[in-house]
């Protein structure tokens, strides 16, 4: 079984964990049943995105606020820290004075970098302790996404509304470059070998092909079937798929590694964040907007079951 490449492409048998967004809950499913076995709540409003530490034995789910991008008018400002094996809350780590914390990705040296979107700054933390090592400005107070290449050196922002993304030099710290994009940004996946950057066009459904060693955009594909722009991509942890998801419409494409073919299966309401299966041809996908969880075979392009999870599961990962 070919297993993850780098810390931010997690898989795993162990377990299975959704953040539910809608219903401000965190959520520990049988990793075979895809049952609900445990319900965490009381929460700071409201829990968005996860992270897993590369040894599975931690997670974390940044509280970004009350609202959603664009609107979030009570931005939070903690993340909290989950004890897998022992499935509990075990605290929270601060990203006071920023506010607004969204996407995590780990570094190259077991770093955790977190961006706070309402701060235009990504915060470079220490994953044990919760300390703040490092803020890093990156132009944009409409950062919602970031990737790190595996190799630690430069980071990604998608910048919604802002039309540009963001490249950061990790060892300087610095913002060095923008990829324009004129029509905004609305989605940010990277391939696990870290040679493409995927970002997905807010206006029409297409997506755009950045190569890593030269930061510029070197091709776009269009979404066949889409009629309205998608959100989410995310690459298997093998690098043999990449999945994109249309939040306004119930639809999932399925490409295959070099995008020259793709597959669309319609799936749930307001389709959200996936998890791939250890099994490298199975992925799970949060239906935000009805309360379940479509299982779709990767190959075959064909939802396999649906499952009912909490009030609207928008990020989850095997463990």
């Amino acid at each position: 079984m070919t297993q993850p490449r780098h810390s931010n492409f997690v898989t795993g048998s162990e377990g299975l964990i959704a953040v539910d967004k809608i219903g401000n809950k965190v959520m520990f499913l049988d990793p075979l049943t895809y049952d609900t076995i445990l319900t965490l709540g009381g929460f700071a409003p409201r829990v968005h995105e996860l992270a897993i530490s590369p040894d599975r034995k931690t997670a974390f789910a940044p509280i970004y606020g009350d609202g959603k991008h664009g609107a979030n008018p009570n931005p939070g400002h903690l993340i909290a820290v989950f004890d897998l094996p022992a499935r509990r809350h075990i605290g929270d780590f601060s990203t006071a004075p920023y506010v607004a914390p969204h996407t995590l990705r780990w570094g190259a040296e077991g770093q955790l970098y977190c961006v706070c979107e309402n701060s235009g700054v990504v915060l470079e933390m220490d994953a044990k302790t919760g300390k703040q090592l490092h803020v890093i400005p990156v132009g944009s107070n409409k950062a919602h996404r970031i990737e790190v290449l595996p190799d630690g050196s430069k980071l990604y922002t998608e910048n919604e509304e802002d039309s540009f993304a963001s490249v950061v030099d990790l060892r300087t710290r610095e913002r060095v470059k923008k990829i324009q994009a004129p029509s905004g940004l609305v989605g940010l996946a990277m391939s696990p070998d870290g040679k493409r950057v995927i970002l997905v066009d807010a206006t029409e459904a297409r997506v755009f092909v950045v190569d890593t060693q030269t930061d510029e955009i070197t091709g776009e594909v269009e979404l066949k079937g889409h009629k309205k722009p998608a959100q989410i991509a995310r690459y298997s942890p093998n690098g043999k798929y990449l999945v994109v998801t249309s939040h306004d419409e119930p639809l999932a494409t399925i490409f295959n590694t070099d995008l020259s073919a793709q597959q669309l299966v319609r799936i749930g309401q307001g389709p959200m964040d996936m998890a791939f299966h250890l099994d490298g041809r199975t992925v799970l996908i949060g239906n935000q907007d009805e309360g379940t969880i479509a299982v779709v075979d990767l190959e075959h392009a064909e939802v396999l079951r649906t499952v009912k999870a909490g009030e609207g599961v928008e990020a989850l990962c095997f463990y």
